[in-house]
């Protein structure tokens, strides 16, 4: 999401916002207080020495020392800068046996983990700063009540109240689920033993299985020996969302329920201000491994794990509400609702009546459980079909709402309010598949399917492909509100062609069975004008999924505007689109909302970081107007990935610095890869990072509906901006077309080696719509993962700060530096933006760096580099200058500190992983042992950065 905002109370929580008269605090900043520091480098520290000791233990006293030895000469040369100290050490690392190569590795990747982990566990720790331990939703309405927000505006607010986060299946999590298991499991220790009323033989028993658990992490194997298939990408979404569903989820809704108490504002518990929406089983964007029937497959699982939550939740509610018609009186609606439930259950009644016949609320929920069981008897492929069951969420829900209601009115309101309503609200966010999948496909797939159908009716010369986009567009309006249906079951297609159609009737008895919202959107990839949409929308009617004329749309088509031309006219393709009268139609039946996805990862590898986020800024605030003129409410989509080149930084502080009026209550962001991990890793900070998404929703939409700034002032930033991003984009786009660029990031990053780590089940490079795949060296072919992957990887990190310190150097010269003083000091965009690029800086090394250059690059290509390394050190330059720094991370000193620790044993890693590509690149035939060596030094370097891509 870009990080942005021209609205009026924004309250950025940036890194570089100088202090003004409130401040908040970014929950994914490590510390930053020395006095909240140093436990959290106690804990490392004590890890540590038990990784140190575990080492010796099982692998000797030459690997220990050699560990030893690396650490300390890292720390010596790094702080002296000897260059002849560090080649003795790349001499020692490049003549170690693989035997201690690999333990080495090990060691190092084994103590990034455990470091992780207890900045996790600190991250938690922080939120009670000198023991004012606030709540972000209540910090969020004290500023709301400060600037005098009625309370109508409150609750219309929360009406539509929307923050989903989606799960995708972008394979940039390297770490395996057995190694994360295991390292909650350390999270869970950690927080054990930050109890300060621990006795002294408690700590040392905690301390005993930290020691049992970092063991176990050394001695599992840490790389996926086959490819994961879609379905065990679904199951470890499945794994976060269960546990959310335990107490996160209750957590957040409650918090919010109390603040709107104190406005006094009550809303009902099937309200979904927080839901969970799914990629994975529904992207199949270049994905060749997602079918239909793998769609469908995976929709079953999240059905069959949903039941398997809610029937013990339902059972533990039956513990709970043990009233008697002896005490208290039911209502008429549980009366004649329980004699309904005996009449489908007789067996439930005969089973319950002598226990629970004077106990309503039980003998209620025994009925409810049985139907869930009976629900996942039917998921387990039980034969017996017509027993009751509840098939989609509202029968549930009604239910519970009977027993409330009798609550309520029957002297029950504590029940009512507290677990009765509580398990509403986690079911009514999870629903029965726990997640909403997304559909996704490239526009061209779609295309070409539509492209086939109406060829077998039309005799249009040269066919329907050979048309002017207007003319496809009006040739489509026209199929869409034909009653005539372009396929037909004897009819034959190509596999293509009839995969999509295959996936449109998918979605359709998906939602028979389970409800419209299991698959609610599908979205265009690399949308490029209206035909796109459109295509989708007759392959939808097809299956019936929507009828313009009765106004019916069961399916929302969503543009995926990727590249940088594409965002520069998103709202010019969406203005046409909504300007035809049919798609008003639908648009309306869908309750006035439209999606549009923003690509945050390939508008970066097209156009650099800085004309990657200024296009997706002025993309935001033209699409608002879009909305304004046809009277609909745009809901943004944001394809963040987890790194800044792919639009990572906190989500928090991108959702306040959004322009203004683009939020209003409804926001989609991806969650990806080693982000969800270390969001969600840990129940505490997936409640954290759940409430404080809520937070900034709320307030983003509440105190930034209006312009911040006067028209003059904001002319006065675009103008520059403007300026900024020709000039960065300009620098960009000169070292991608440079000759021999792609040989030369092929061969200096281990982006190729990089299909070997079986990560994800998506191949790294795109395949032809007809499914053909490209052994193509194009950067164009290349997904944005890897490509940011192997920046990354060898430390170069080119898509997070490249054409910044060019842009800022032209504007400097050109007497622009109060203009970029004052956009730094009073815009969120710009102050946050230049707070990423920092971030990405500190992480680059143009040292390390430039041992891959020099040790796997073609001398004839070296110049490329060092256009890359005058380009960074500008970037160092011009950020120090405009921030008032002498060092980079001075305003944070002791995330500096952090992250420089970090360095002392990712850069030992960075070598080793350069001299087993050496090895590697040498040989005709390919060393078992020297590929799992590298293989493990790329998981290595991606915990040690904290991203991989």
């Amino acid at each position: 999401m870009a990080s942005s905002s021209d609205s009026p109370r924004a309250s950025s929580i940036s890194n570089l916002q100088r202090p003004r008269k409130r401040r908040t605090v970014n929950t994914n900043d490590v510390v930053r207080f020395d006095s909240e520091d140093a436990p959290l480098r106690a804990d490392i520290r004590r890890m540590g020495d038990m990784l140190g000791e575990t080492l010796q233990a099982l692998w000797g006293d030459e690997l220990f020392e050699l560990v030893e030895y690396v650490r300390s000469a890292t720390r010596s040369f790094r702080d002296s800068e000897d260059r002849e100290l560090r080649g003795e050490l790349i001499a020692k690392l490049d003549g170690s046996s693989l035997w201690l190569v690999i333990r080495l590795v090990r060691a190092f990747t084994s103590y990034f983990h455990l470091a992780n982990v207890a900045e996790q566990h600190h991250r938690i720790e922080f939120k009670g700063v000198a023991g004012a331990r606030r709540e972000w939703l209540e910090e969020a309405f004290d500023r709301i009540r400060e600037a005098g927000v009625s309370v109508d505006e409150i609750s219309g607010l929360i009406d539509r109240l929307e923050v989903r986060p989606v799960y995708t299946a972008h394979p940039t999590e390297a770490a395996r689920r057995s190694i994360l298991t295991k390292l909650r499991r350390v999270g869970e220790l950690l927080e054990k033993r930050s109890n300060p009323r621990l006795l002294e033989s408690e700590l040392r028993r905690i301390d005993r299985r930290l020691a049992e658990v970092i063991e176990e992490v050394l001695q599992t194997d840490e790389l996926r020996h086959q490819r994961p298939l879609p379905i065990d990408e679904a199951r470890n979404i499945i794994f976060y969302m269960e546990d959310m569903f335990g107490s996160a989820i209750a957590d957040v809704q409650e918090a919010l329920d109390e603040q709107l108490a104190t406005f006094g504002i009550s809303k009902s518990p099937t309200l979904r201000p927080l839901r969970f929406g799914t990629w994975v089983g529904g992207d199949r964007d270049g994905n060749p491994n997602v079918t239909h029937e793998l769609t469908r497959q995976i929709l079953d699982l999240q059905h069959e794990r949903a039941l398997k939550l809610f029937a013990p939740a339902v059972a533990e509610l039956a513990q709970t509400l043990s009233q008697s018609t002896r005490i208290v009186e039911i209502s008429e609606e549980l009366t004649d609702s329980l004699e309904n439930d005996r009449r489908e259950l007789p067996g439930v009644w005969e089973e319950f009546r002598r226990l629970d016949e004077e106990e309503p609320y039980r003998l209620k929920c025994a009925y409810m459980y049985e139907r869930l069981q009976n629900g996942i008897a039917a998921a387990d492929g039980d034969s017996r079909d017509d027993r009751p069951r509840y098939r989609n969420v509202e029968p549930l829900l009604a239910d519970l709402k009977v027993m409330l209601d009798s609550l309520a009115a029957n002297q029950g309101s504590a029940s009512a309010s507290g677990k009765v309503h509580r398990l509403m609200q986690r079911i009514s966010a999870f629903g029965m598949t726990l997640a909403t999948m997304d559909v996704r496909q490239h526009a061209e797939v779609t295309g070409a399917a539509v492209n086939e159908l109406i060829d077998r009716v039309d005799n249009t010369p040269g066919g329907f492909r050979g048309l002017s986009v207007e003319d496809r567009a009006s040739r489509l309006v026209t199929e869409l509100k034909s009653k005539r249906a372009l396929t037909s079951r004897a009819a034959s297609f190509t596999p293509a062609t009839s995969e999509v159609l295959d996936l449109a009737e998918t979605i359709r008895s998906a939602q028979d069975e389970y409800g419209q919202q299991v698959i609610e959107s599908w979205i265009v990839a690399m949308t490029r004008d209206i035909d796109d949409l459109l295509a989708v929308l007759v392959l939808a009617k097809e299956a019936g999924l929507v009828v313009p004329e009765e106004g019916i749309s069961r399916l929302s088509v969503v543009p995926l505007f990727e590249e940088i031309e594409d965002l520069r006219r998103a709202d010019e393709v969406m203005d046409r689109y909504l300007s035809i009268p049919e798609i008003g139609t639908l648009v309306n039946a869908a309750g006035g909302v439209v999606e549009v996805m923003l690509g945050y990862s390939d508008s970066n590898k097209d156009g650099g970081i800085m004309t990657s986020q200024w296009e997706l800024y002025k993309a935001q605030r033209a699409l608002r107007s879009v909305g304004e003129k046809h009277g609909v409410a745009i809901r943004l989509f944001h394809g963040r990935g987890g790194t800044v080149g792919r639009g990572g930084g906190p989500t928090n502080d991108a959702i306040m610095a959004q322009p203004y009026a683009t939020v209003d209550g409804r926001i989609k962001i991806t969650e990806q890869g080693e982000v969800i991990s270390d969001k969600y890793g840990l129940p505490e900070l997936a409640r954290n990072h759940l409430e404080l998404s809520v937070a900034a929703v709320i307030e983003a939409s509440l105190l930034h509906a209006e312009p911040r700034y006067d028209d003059a002032t904001l002319e006065r930033w675009f103008s520059a901006m403007d300026w900024l991003s020709e000039r960065a984009f300009t620098k960009y786009r000169s070292l991608i077309g440079t000759d021999g660029f792609v040989e030369y990031f092929m061969t200096s990053t281990p982006v190729e080696e990089l299909a070997g780590m079986n990560i994800g089940s998506r191949p790294s490079r795109r395949t032809a719509p007809g499914g053909a795949g490209s052994d193509s060296r194009s950067i164009d072919d290349l997904r944005a993962i890897p490509w940011v992957f192997g920046w990354m990887q060898s430390r170069q990190i080119v898509p997070g700060y490249f054409g910044v310190g060019r842009a800022l150097s032209d504007a400097r010269e050109a007497g622009m530096d109060d203009v970029l003083g004052e956009m730094l000091e009073e815009w969120p965009f710009f102050r946050t933006f230049i707070s990423n690029v920092e971030m990405t800086l500190v992480k680059s090394s143009m040292d390390i760096a430039g041992h891959y250059v020099h040790a796997l690059v073609d001398s004839g290509l070296h110049h490329i580099f060092e256009g890359i390394k005058e380009e960074r050190d500008r970037a160092v330059t011009e950020v120090l200058r405009i921030t008032g720094q002498e060092n980079l991370l001075d305003l944070q000193p002791v995330l500096k500190r952090t992250l420089a620790v970090r360095e002392y044993y990712v850069d030992p890693l960075n070598y080793l992983q350069v001299s087993l590509l050496l090895r590697r690149r040498s040989s005709d035939e390919i060393d078992p042992s020297v590929e799992r060596a590298l293989l493990l030094s790329i998981n290595g370097v991606a915990a040690g950065l904290k991203n991989t891509g």
